[in-house]
C-alpha cells in the first residue's frame, strides 16, 4: 500500500523556514525562556551562530553536534547548522560521560557547540546563558546553499552490541515530511496554530514541532521542569493557549488524568507516537469532543513518522496508512507479501528512508535491502486489516520501546558484562508499563556498586528498573539461558512492621509500579519509577488525602519520607 504521490520541491527544511521569514518577518514563531521571538529575530540569530559555526570548521556535510541545555539556543543551533549545511547532531549533555564521548568519537564531528559549562573544554563554540546575544552580536552571518541531497541530521539510537549507532537522515526525507504535516494536517483556513513543544530534544521525534515552526506556526517550547509534571504541563497549554500537543502514549495518559482535556481553554490536536497505544487511551481520546487526536508510527530510520492513522477512523488501534511518497508492505521471511489478515515483518520503502547507518556499511546493507528498490526492514511484526489500516503486532526481536526511547535489552545485557564481578547478566521486558529488568550472577561485588556502575555508563532511559542477583542462571535444553524462566528469588519474609503511614504510601507503591511487596526503605526509583510514574503517584496520593506533589517524590523518594506527608487525620487509616 502506498501513500499519495506528492512533488517534493528541491529545498531544505532551513528553505522552508527562511521562506516564512521573509514572507511574514514580524509574526512570532518560537516562545522559549519566557521571550517570544520573531521569525526575523530568529533567522537573524540563526544566521550569526551559522557564521560563528562556518569559522569554528562546519562545513557542508560536516557534522555538529549540540550538547545545549532546553532553550532558545538550542533551536538556533538546529537552524545555524542547517544554516552552515552541515549535519546536526544532538547530544543531551546529562548523558554519562563515557556514552557521551562514544557517540563523540564515533560522528567525529567537525564542531561541538554547547552552552553546559561542564563541557566547555570539549566544545569548539560555547554560548554562555547569560551573554550568547553578545557573543554573537559582531557575527553577520551569509547565506550558502543548502545540500538539498545531502543529509540533515544524525540520530544516536540504542544497539545490540552495546555501542549506540548513528542514523543519518537527509534533507529530502525531512522535506518530504514537511509535506505531509502541510497537507494532512495544518489546520486549513484557521491561520497559524501554538504548538506546544514537550518532546526530548534529542528524540528525532522533536523534528515534527520543529516543521510546524518552518511551517509558519508558533512554537512553544516547554521548559524542563514543565514538560516532565503533568499538571504543570496543563497549567503551561491553558496559559500559552496552545492548539497542538505532541507526546508519547504514556505521557498523553498522564496529561488527560491533569485535565488537558478539561473545560474550554484546551488543545485542538493531540499527536502521539514513539509507542503503542492501548485500548483504554484509544477509545478515550475517540470520545472526546471537538479534538483531532493522530497515532503517529515510524522507526528513526524512516524519518520521524511513516504511517499515521486518525482515531476517529476506526475503533480499534492501528498505525494507519503510510504518508505521502511512502510504501507499506507485510511480508514473510523471504520477504514475499503475505496476504490481507496474515502476520509478517512491516517493509517501508520511498522518500522517507534514511541514508543508512553512519560507518556501519554492512548493517546499512542488512537493514536497507535492495530488491526491485530499496526497502528498510523495521523489524516489527504487523497485519494488513480488510478496511487497508496496518495493524502493529510487536517486535520481531527483543526491541522494545519505553517512555517513547528505542531500547535495545542487548546493550543493557553488554554494560552488565563489562562490569567488574559480573559473570552472568540477562535483561528482558517486564510489566504492562514496560521496563527493562536485569538478572545477574555476582562473583563478586554488590547490586549497589553494580547500579553505580551503569548509571556511570548508561543513559537513564536504559537503566534497569530492578537489578535482581540469582545464584545461578535457569538454562534451556542447550544449555542457553532460559529467559522465560527467569524470576526473582523468593524472599525469606521478615517481620517488618510498617505505621498505619507507611501502609497507605506502601500500597500506593505497590498499585503503581505493579509489584508485590514494599518495606518503609523502598526506593520509588530504584523499584522503577520515572518522572512520568512519579507524577501518576503524587496524584494518587493526592486522591487519597495526602498533599503529595511532584516534587515531593523525587525529593522524599521512599515509603517511609514520603509517608511523612500523610495528613494527621489519615494516621490512623490503614489501606
Amino acid at each position: 500500500m502506498s501513500g499519495v504521490a506528492r512533488r517534493l520541491p528541491r529545498v531544505t527544511w532551513c528553505d522552508l523556514f527562511e521562506s516564512q521569514a521573509r514572507k511574514a518577518p514580524g509574526r512570532v514563531c518560537l516562545v522559549a525562556d519566557e521571550v517570544s521571538w520573531t521569525f526575523h529575530e530568529l533567522d537573524l540569530w540563526a544566521e550569526r551562530l551559522a557564521q560563528v559555526l562556518r569559522n569554528a570548521g562546519a562545513s557542508p556535510g560536516t557534522v555538529v553536534a549540540c550538547a545545549m541545555t532546553r532553550s532558545v539556543r538550542a533551536v538556533l543551533g538546529v537552524l545555524a547548522t542547517a544554516k552552515a549545511a552541515a549535519v546536526h547532531l544532538p547530544i543531551d549533555p546529562a548523558l554519562p560521560t563515557a556514552r557521551l564521548y562514544a557517540i563523540l568519537a564515533d560522528a567525529r564531528p567537525s564542531v561541538v557547540l554547547t552552552d553546559v559549562e561542564s563541557l566547555a573544554e570539549r566544545a569548539d563554540v560555547v554560548l554562555s546563558t547569560e551573554d550568547w546575544k553578545a557573543e554573537l552580536a559582531g557575527h553577520t552571518g551569509h547565506r550558502s546553499p543548502g545540500a538539498v541531497a545531502g543529509p540533515a541530521y544524525l540520530v544516536y539510537t540504542s544497539g545490540s552490541t552495546g555501542l549506540p549507532k548513528g542514523v543519518l537522515v537527509g534533507h529530502r526525507s525531512l522535506v518530504n515530511l514537511c509535506g505531509e504535516l502541510a497537507d494532512r494536517f495544518f489546520p486549513a483556513g484557521r491561520g497559524p496554530q501554538r504548538v506546544a513543544h514537550g518532546l526530548p530534544l534529542v528524540f528525532d521525534a522533536s523534528w515534527n514541532p520543529l516543521s510546524w515552526l518552518a511551517g509558519g506556526h508558533e512554537l512553544h517550547l516547554v521548559p524542563d521542569p514543565v514538560r516532565t509534571d503533568p499538571g504543570s504541563y496543563v497549567d503551561f497549554v491553558r496559559e500559552h493557549r496552545l492548539s497542538v500537543v505532541e507526546a508519547v502514549p504514556a505521557h498523553m495518559s498522564a496529561l488527560l488524568e491533569a485535565g488537558l482535556l478539561d473545560g474550554p481553554a484546551r488543545p485542538r490536536m493531540l499527536l502521539m507516537g514513539g509507542e503503542a497505544i492501548g485500548q483504554d487511551l484509544w477509545s478515550q481520546l475517540r470520545g472526546a469532543a471537538e479534538v483531532t487526536a493522530v497515532n503517529l508510527y515510524g522507526p528513526t530510520e524512516c524519518t520521524v513518522f511513516t504511517t499515521s492513522c486518525g482515531l476517529d477512523e476506526r475503533a480499534t488501534p492501528s498505525i494507519g496508512r503510510p504518508i505521502g511518497n511512502t510504501t507499506a508492505q507485510v511480508v514473510d521471511e523471504e520477504l514475499r507479501p503475505v496476504p490481507i489478515g496474515e502476520p509478517g515483518e512491516l517493509l517501508i520503502s520511498g522518500s522517507c528512508l534514511a541514508l543508512g547507518y553512519l560507518g556501519r556499511p554492512e548493517l546499512t546493507a542488512d537493514r536497507f535491502v535492495t530488491a526491485g528498490e530499496r526497502r528498510y526492514r523495521t523489524g516489527d511484526r504487523c497485519r494488513l486489516a480488510a478496511d487497508g489500516h496496518l495493524e502493529w503486532l510487536g517486535r520481531l526481536d527483543d526491541q522494545v520501546k519505553i517512555r517513547g526511547h528505542r531500547v535495545e535489552p542487548g546493550e543493557v545485557e553488554q554494560a552488565l558484562l563489562a562490569s567488574p564481578g559480573v559473570r552472568q547478566a540477562a535483561v528482558r521486558v517486564e510489566g504492562t508499563d514496560p521496563r527493562l529488568v536485569a538478572y545477574v550472577v555476582l562473583d563478586t561485588g554488590t547490586v549497589t556498586r553494580l547500579r553505580e556502575r551503569l548509571r556511570a555508563v548508561l543513559p537513564a532511559y536504559l537503566l534497569p528498573s530492578a537489578v535482581i542477583p540469582l545464584d545461578a542462571m535457569p538454562l534451556g535444553p542447550t544449555g542457553k539461558i532460559d529467559r522465560a524462566a527467569l524470576a526473582p528469588p523468593v524472599p525469606v519474609r521478615r517481620a517488618v512492621v510498617l505505621t498505619s503511614p507507611q501502609k497507605l504510601v506502601a500500597a500506593a507503591f505497590r498499585v503503581q509500579l505493579e509489584i508485590p511487596a514494599v518495606d518503609a526503605d523502598s526506593d520509588f526509583f530504584d523499584l522503577g519509577g520515572h518522572s512520568l510514574s512519579a507524577a501518576a503517584l503524587a496524584a494518587r496520593l493526592r486522591a487519597l488525602g495526602v498533599p503529595c506533589s511532584l516534587r515531593d517524590v523525587l525529593v522524599r523518594r521512599t515509603v517511609a519520607r514520603i509517608a511523612e506527608l500523610v495528613p494527621t487525620q489519615e494516621k490512623g487509616v490503614t489501606p
